[in-house]
């Protein structure tokens, strides 16, 4: 065997590195991020923490026991509301984890005094969030301000996501937008 022989590895670590879109982004605020990707097994985890209700439990006169009833409209509107929960879990870990702010949060907090207006008129709801929380800040900035479709499109697509998932998830989350 000739030692002096690259691995082929590295002959395609280089190409894939060679072909693989710029995952740095300027936005049209001035802002640079650097996108990344997401592991699957970070989103697993994020929205395995959203658990589906109980399932309701009538009684069935006709043999005399207990029954699930998984056709109960306010259980069928609770799974809903969870399976939109789960989305916006697994969008907010593609914000935090997959875009990162290379110069950090911005010094101006112009954009968190425009997200307590939305707040102020019922629009936003930050009760969840500490503002003076440097943590909070960012992953409402990532949230809010950069994770516009073509930032998170980019992202599932460096993590390996199918378009139908991004699809599905961007469609629960918007839904929950005013």
């Amino acid at each position: 065997m000739n030692s002096n022989k690259k691995s082929p590895a590295v002959d395609v670590a280089k190409d894939f590195a060679a072909s693989s879109p710029d995952t740095a982004i300027m936005l049209p605020s001035g802002v640079r991020i650097q996108i990344a990707p997401v592991s699957a097994a970070l989103i697993e985890a994020v929205s395995s923490r959203v658990k589906d209700p109980p399932v309701p439990i009538i009684f069935n006169q006709d043999k005399n026991r207990n029954e699930e009833y998984p056709l109960d409209p306010a259980y069928v509107a609770e799974l809903s509301e969870t399976s939109r929960r789960r989305a916006v879990a697994s969008m907010d870990a593609l914000y935090m984890f997959g875009i990162e702010l290379i110069d950090g949060l911005p010094e101006d907090s112009g954009w968190i005094k425009k997200l307590k207006f939305l707040e102020k008129h019922g629009d936003l709801d930050l009760s969840e969030y500490d503002l003076d929380d440097v943590m909070d800040q960012e992953f409402l900035y990532k949230r809010f301000i950069v994770g516009s479709a073509d930032v998170i499109g980019k992202i599932t697509k460096i993590s390996g996501m199918s378009p139908e998932e991004v699809a599905e998830a961007e469609t629960s989350f918007q839904g929950n937008q005013t």
